[in-house]
């Protein structure tokens, strides 16, 4: 009996006669049933049972593998889009860090050109203020010089009468003066 036969007595599929199946048929067919179960039964039984188990496992094992591979096919897709995102939002931040990079070297720079104009104004402001002190201090000394020249000057003038003053009256008080002799004049000391 072969697997047809098996699934044959399930829906047996009798031809009708008169009073239900006919009775022949269903003898012989129950007969043969018979032998087959004293004989052969056991032996395909169990290898009919395993190979409807191997189809079923079969099948399920086909499921397993394609619902396997679609599970890889969407993780690998959503694993793919994962690290698009990922590497989209790691360059976002990355153009982001760079922009407030350059922003932060613009401030520093002009920062450091302001503190440098600031500190060149300032050592400029010094410069001129220190160039004003030392004209003006220059001046000053200038000026004392010039009044230390008359105060010179003068000074000579004073020195050059009182030269001409003592020698009349050392003229005067030689003994050549005082006898009605008329006295030389001594010569004038030179001029240091």
């Amino acid at each position: 009996m072969d697997w047809k036969d098996i699934d044959r007595i399930r829906v047996p599929g009798f031809t009708l006669a008169r009073r239900g199946y006919d009775k022949h048929e269903v003898d012989r067919f129950l007969a043969r049933l018979a032998d087959w179960l004293e004989t052969d039964a056991p032996n395909e039984i169990g290898e009919m049972a395993v190979a409807r188990k191997l189809e079923l496992v079969g099948k399920s094992t086909s499921h397993i593998l394609m619902t396997t591979e679609q599970q890889a096919s969407e993780l690998r897709r959503s694993s793919e889009e994962e690290c698009a995102q990922m590497i989209s939002e790691a360059e976002a931040a990355a153009q982001q860090t760079r922009d407030a990079a350059d922003q932060y070297a613009k401030q520093t720079r002009a920062q450091a050109d302001a503190e440098a104009q600031q500190v060149g104004e300032a050592a400029a402001a010094q410069a001129r203020a220190t160039i004003d002190e030392g004209e003006r201090r220059r001046a000053q000394i200038e000026s004392v010089i010039a009044d230390l020249e008359v105060r010179r000057d003068d000074a000579l003038a004073d020195l050059d009468a009182l030269r001409k003053e003592l020698g009349a009256a050392i003229a005067s008080h030689r003994p050549a003066a005082r006898n009605g002799k008329q006295a030389r004049e001594p010569e004038p000391a030179a001029k240091s």
